[in-house]
């Protein structure tokens, strides 16, 4: 009788236990959800208003990007991934009359080698130098480099090179980003000169090679560290750049 007794508390107190024992809430965490990119021009009342705005799947992988150009959407990359590989993308650009269309990405030893665009049938290969990190184009030879971090810091663009300072002891809007191995390459692998809207550290100056000037950034940051806006200056002070970073928890 004192064993059942016994055993009677025991089964008690375990279901007792189990019952206190609450499933531990999924940490969030901060991820860029816009950046608003405003342009004035010395000399001008131009005022230029250019957001980017970002989504995520439930892996926490970026699954949208989208472009706006005075709050019209000018083009959008709608991300497909395998073993967190984003493999092909559904582009749109309707704004410039083309219809939404798949592209899709290669990599040669999980580096970026290939970028392929159905509608146009037409196809550009980076080539890979592993001792620099560099990549190079096949269409145009613009060449762009990567850091440690993945983050750009030189590019070329029309005969010009830029070149890209970070502070890595703050955060830039990709920093909690799962997969931002592969956003800058995938972004910039194709774009004009862009001013490293988006990496995983913030940037502190740009390097225009073609007026041999050195472009700074001055950047305010929150309490966790990250930046959240960047003001600067670049074409030897005649555009004016303010980068407004907008975070949310998921």
């Amino acid at each position: 009788m004192k064993k059942i007794g016994i055993l009677f508390l025991l089964s008690v107190l375990l279901f007792s236990c189990r019952k206190d024992k609450t499933p531990e809430p999924q940490k969030s965490v901060k991820v860029i959800d816009k950046i608003n990119i405003k342009k004035t021009y010395s000399g001008s009342s131009t005022i230029v208003t250019d957001r980017l705005d970002f989504e995520y799947n439930s892996n926490n992988e970026v699954s949208k990007i989208s472009r706006f150009e005075d709050d019209v959407l000018y083009y959008s990359y709608t991300y497909v991934y395998q073993n967190n590989l984003p493999v092909s993308s559904m582009y749109d650009f309707t704004f410039g009359g083309d219809p939404v269309y798949k592209v899709t990405y290669g990599y040669t030893n999980r580096k970026y080698a290939r970028y392929y665009d159905s509608y146009y049938n037409d196809e550009t290969l980076f080539t890979h130098n592993a001792q620099y990190n560099l990549y190079t184009s096949s269409v145009n030879g613009n060449r762009f480099m990567l850091n440690e971090f993945d983050d750009i810091t030189t590019r070329t663009a029309s005969g010009n090179e830029y070149t890209f300072t970070f502070d890595t002891s703050k955060k830039g809007p990709l920093y909690n980003v799962v997969n931002k191995k592969w956003i800058p390459a995938l972004w910039y692998g194709i774009s004009g000169l862009g001013i490293l809207e988006f990496s995983t550290h913030p940037v502190t100056s740009l390097f225009d090679d073609n007026l041999a000037q050195a472009n700074p950034y001055t950047n305010t940051y929150d309490t966790d560290g990250f930046v959240t806006k960047s003001v600067f200056s670049v074409y030897n002070g005649t555009t004016m750049y303010e980068i407004t970073y907008i975070y949310k928890s998921i």
